[in-house]
This record gives C-alpha cells, structure tokens and sequence, in this order.
C-alpha cells in the first residue's frame, strides 16, 4: 500500500474578505500561518498540533520517507518547518494524519524536523478514528453539530461518528527564523461597530436568553477564551487580537497580559451559579460599580498556570480586584483603537513585537 494525490481539505472557512489579515500578510516581513487542528483536553492541555491531507491508496509500500517528502510538496518546505516549530512551543512534534474516503481509513504520522517522520498509528474507518480524538479529548461534547453541505466527507463522518475534527488555530506569526512569536486572533466585528466592539461584554455574557424550557441563558465567551489562554499560558507565546469588519476601515489592536476567569459552576449550589452569572450579565450591561463590588466580595477567580505537563488552576478569593488582575476579566497589556487608517495596521504590529 503506497499513498499518492495528497491534497487538503479543511472544514473551515477562511473569509476572503479579511482585509486585516491580507494588509498584515503583504505589508510586514512575518510570516502568518495556521494549524488545521489543535486538541485540548479535559485537563486545560494541548496534547496535538494537527495537519492533515486527503490520499488516494495505490499498490506499493509507503515509507516513512516517502510519506515526509509528499508532506513536504504539499505544505512548501518552509510552511511545514514553522508549523513544526509551532508544535515545540507546546512541547509536542507535528501530527500529521491522511485519510482516504474511498477506504475510510486514517493513518496518522509524527513529524519532528524536516528529516524525521514516524508512523504511529492505522484506524480501520471513520469511526474508529472519531473514537481516538474522543479519548484524546478526554470528553464528547454534547451540542449538536452546525452541520454544512460544503463540509468534506470526512468532517461530516467524525461528527456522524461522535466526534469532530479538533478545532483550528486561525493564525500564528513566526519571525523570519521561523520562530513562532505569536498567536493572532481575528474577529470580526460584523455585528457590532468595530470600535463599540468590546471582549469582557461578551466574555461576561452581555447577551442573555431564554431556553426551550423557560430558563434565562446567559451567552458568554468563557469557554472561547478559555481555550486561547491554554494556549498563550502553556506555549509561552504572546497573545493578539486584531478586530476589524469588512465595511469598515477601522480596527483595534490588542495583547493580552492575562485572563482571570469567574470560577464556575457551582454544581452543589445552581442558585448561586446562576447569581454570579447574572450579575456579570449585568455588569457587562451597566458598567455598574455597585454590581462590581457585589461579585468582588462574594464570588471567585482563577487563572492558568502551567506546570509540564500539567495545567493549574490558582484561585483568587473574595475581595477580588481590578488592580491585582483578580476581578474576572479579560486584561490587556496593549490596546489601540484606530479610526479610518487600516494602512497603520502593520506598522503598529511590527512597533508592538519588536518590544516585548
């Protein structure tokens, strides 16, 4: 068996009309690139940086050689060294997997340097391999798929099967050593204005709802910033997000310094699980000093801190503090917010990580 025709597949979505990202991409010397899956599991660890590529099975034998030297001919010499250095900031080599729909066979290699790629594994179907990222995610999660016509066959197995495909990284920045120097989140401000837009709104859920079963939701990003904290904390690396909207030329730049997240649930006490939600809910809304005070003296933090191979959590008690970064929120190290000038974009994130 001998592999051949390798060609990507992603099921995600990049939007073309990303101006930020182009700007940044034609007008500084660094290097942006992505990872088409990233696992976190249910420890707060990130256990694999994955790529991956759609084969065709002829007769043959594969080799470890081989299989390398189609990698490398299909990601470009340089792309594939600054994902495999992306991988070491975490502490792991590259996990390389193809898959071939016409068998609904997965084989998945490691990839530690140019020269060294090892085969570490062969899953019989879809199923089988849906069934490993489970068992490496530690959990299923139990919301059900967005599913999308458009999605390749093989998205649409793992989530028939249980188990999707782990999430992307959208953007890292290396230097020209392709260093990895950098995570970069976009988002896009669709719709808000984007200098109205505002992370710790929506960190504290600023939005609220009411379910199928008459109970308030609140709709917060905890989870979301949970998952870039894993990785600012455990690769070392600095952490930016750049907000932009297609129709507009307006955009803010930021680093985070840390996240302090509200410790929750309390899942001997829902009254006073939903009371800590609630009342950030409405400090999102009101800016309120008194709703403030009140979660400062009653509830709980905690932050990540990694200790290898472990991820920790440090908890803060009551009186929580915006001064000693305890109150939960998102804190920033840099923030600027320019009107009407995108061509200031790359010049302040080149002025940005030249200091650190």
């Amino acid at each position: 068996m001998e592999f051949c025709n390798y060609r990507k597949e992603t099921s995600e979505r990049s939007n073309s009309s990303n101006w930020a990202k182009k700007t940044l991409v034609e007008k500084t010397g660094f290097y942006f690139d992505a990872i088409e899956g990233c696992n976190e599991n249910n420890q707060n660890v990130v256990t694999h940086l994955m790529e991956r590529a759609r084969v065709d099975v002829i007769d043959g034998q594969a080799t470890d050689r081989n299989v390398l030297s189609s990698i490398i001919n299909l990601e470009g010499r340089d792309v594939l060294q600054r994902k495999i250095n992306f991988a070491k900031a975490f502490q792991h080599p590259l996990t390389y997997v193809l898959y071939c729909d016409e068998k609904e066979a997965v084989w998945v290699f490691t990839i530690d340097s140019l020269t060294e790629c090892e085969y570490t594994a062969t899953y019989n179907s879809y199923k089988e391999f849906s069934d490993w990222i489970a068992s490496i995610k530690g959990w299923r999660s139990t919301k059900p798929f967005r599913e999308r016509e458009d999605l390749p066959y093989f998205d649409k197995m793992l989530r028939q099967a249980g188990c999707a495909w782990p999430t992307n990284i959208d953007c890292f920045i290396s230097n020209q050593n392709f260093e990895p120097i950098a995570i970069l989140e976009f988002q896009n401000a669709k719709n808000t204005e984007v200098l109205k837009h505002c992370n710790n709104e929506f960190f504290l859920g600023k939005i609220a709802r009411t379910n199928q079963y008459g109970y308030t939701v609140y709709d917060n990003d905890i989870r979301r910033w949970q998952s870039q904290e894993i990785l600012r904390v455990q690769s070392g690396l600095r952490l930016l997000v750049v907000t932009w909207a297609q129709n507009s030329l307006d955009f803010i730049l930021k680093e985070i310094e840390i996240i302090s997240f509200p410790a929750l649930p309390f899942s001997q006490d829902w009254k006073r699980h939903s009371k800590y939600q609630q009342l950030m809910h409405i400090f999102a809304n009101s800016h309120n000093t008194e709703v403030a005070k009140t979660i400062m003296h009653n509830f709980a933090t905690y932050k990540f801190k990694y200790f290898p191979p472990n991820m920790r959590s440090e908890y803060d008690q009551p009186p929580l503090s915006i001064k000693d970064r305890s109150f939960p929120y998102i804190y920033y190290r840099y923030k600027n917010k320019v009107v009407g000038h995108p061509e200031e974009l790359p010049i302040l994130l080149e002025e940005l990580l030249e200091h650190k």
